[in-house]
């Protein structure tokens, strides 16, 4: 049994007991720091609650103020728990499994899965409870919003759009030193639309701006064998592939600020981190229209239009249309990239909304 379901189990079992309040305000996170997306925020968001001198507790529900549940929560007695003592209770929601996505279709290459699945249905199932239960709710994007709305339970009321944080003193710009100018793919790489559409991309460029490509982050076997592919049949290029592989999320900015443009092929994102820090960092990003990822970018790249899950040759045409333009300009945009983190995506003011949607007094 791992570690983190060990712990899970325990935090549950200890959040049902009367510990008295806290003197201090303290807020309970139902999901402690873990690998992907909301585990990773779940580590940021709290080193900034502690730092203004705000607790966090992951088992010890009655001594809170309010409770932060991330994705879902751990059922309808949490609720009737954090009434009886007094606690607010705030829905982070991230992401479910979208019908439209799972529709079963049959997937000859690789063996993907679009089975909707009754695991998957008992997850859409909590969340569209959680949404109806909690004293309020967070959204990571309108985008998160608009789909929840339309494919599990419209809020109406009491709730925030807060996109995510981070700590702009650790994830900054890096002067580029003699090298290839880099188009970045970073994150968690799965499913065959992912280095299906950035290679293209890559292969369409490398040559005529001498690029490298970085990928930093994990690979599914999928992306894994889309990339020894692609190495045996150009032979010439593999040796401007830079693999860096799966990296800490403390590590990250290191590795992203030494690349130049990231190109985020994945439409339908809530709310990527990864594109955060790589704005952060001063890189431009270039992704599609379609997902709450074109509302983060902002003027801090090119949006490129595309249907929903619309993936294949257009999309890979108007990707590479979008990376000349930025190349063509990239002092610029680099500039641009900075700005709209700087605006919008400091950890601090992220923070303060979540505090002020917590009921907690502001720092």
């Amino acid at each position: 049994m791992s570690s983190n379901i060990i712990g899970s189990i325990y935090d549950r079992s200890m959040s049902v007991v009367p510990w008295p309040k806290s003197s201090n305000r303290t807020c309970f996170f139902g999901l402690r720091s873990t690998y992907g997306g909301p585990g990773f925020f779940s580590r940021k968001l709290s080193r900034e609650f502690k730092r203004t001198d705000v607790g966090v507790t992951y088992n010890r529900l009655r001594s809170a103020e309010s409770a932060l549940f991330f994705s879902v929560s751990w059922g309808d007695w949490m609720h009737r728990l954090c009434a009886m003592w007094d606690i607010k209770t705030v829905l982070r929601v991230d992401g479910f499994m979208v019908p439209t996505y799972y529709d079963n279709r049959t997937q000859n290459r690789f063996y993907q899965n679009r089975n909707l699945t009754k695991a998957h249905m008992a997850v859409n199932f909590r969340i569209q409870r959680d949404l109806l239960l909690a004293d309020h709710v967070i959204y990571q994007s309108s985008f998160s919003k608009q789909m929840c709305d339309k494919y599990l339970y419209k809020r109406n009321s009491d709730y925030s759009i807060i996109y995510n944080g981070i700590d702009l003193n650790h994830f900054l710009p890096n002067k580029r030193e003699n090298r290839r100018i880099r188009l970045l793919c970073a994150g968690s790489l799965r499913h065959e639309y992912m280095l299906g559409t950035i290679l293209p991309v890559f292969n369409s460029l490398w040559k005529r701006y001498n690029l490298e490509l970085y990928i930093v982050g994990t690979m599914d076997e999928i992306c894994s064998q889309q990339l020894r592919e692609f190495s045996n049949n150009n032979v010439e290029v593999s040796d401007r592939i830079i693999v860096v592989g799966s990296v800490d999320n403390d590590n990250m900015a290191y590795h992203l600020s030494n690349a130049d443009i990231l190109i985020h092929p994945r439409l339908g994102d809530w709310c990527p981190n990864v594109v955060i820090e790589s704005l952060a960092c001063g890189i431009p990003v270039v992704c599609g229209s379609w997902g709450g990822t074109s509302e983060i970018v902002g003027d801090g790249g090119i949006i490129v239009q595309t249907d929903p899950w619309g993936y294949g040759h257009d999309f890979v045409e108007r990707l590479v249309l979008a990376v000349e333009e930025i190349l063509a300009s990239l002092d610029i945009y680099q500039v641009k990239a900075r700005k709209q983190a700087e605006q919008f995506y400091d950890i601090r003011l992220v923070a303060n909304k979540y505090k002020k949607a917590m009921g907690l007094e502001l720092a």
